[in-house]
């Protein structure tokens, strides 16, 4: 994902699952980084996986949420970096 903002619309993504997720991701991302071991990682990103993103309702009364296809995208780009970063080692 670009440097760009996740994008609202209504239906989309409850904002602050999507937020605990990227969070959570980041926070995995910097161990990664800082060289704790995948065997300590790995456990974690499948409970940071298995985390629901609930959608808003949407239609005429609908709440607004994250872009569900702009929020697919930047989580797959985290975890990519992430695995990218656990393999470097």
């Amino acid at each position: 994902m670009r440097s760009e903002v996740l994008r609202s619309e209504k239906g989309g993504y409850n904002k602050t699952d999507v937020l605990t997720k990227i969070d959570a991701l980041s926070a995995l991302l910097m161990m990664a980084e800082e060289g704790v071991d995948s065997s300590k990682i790995m456990p974690e990103l499948e409970k940071v996986r298995q985390r629901p993103m609930r959608k808003e309702k949407g239609g005429f009364f609908g709440t607004i949420g994250f872009a569900a296809e702009d929020t697919d995208n930047y989580i797959a780009d985290l975890e990519a970096k992430l695995m990218n970063a656990l393999s470097d080692r």
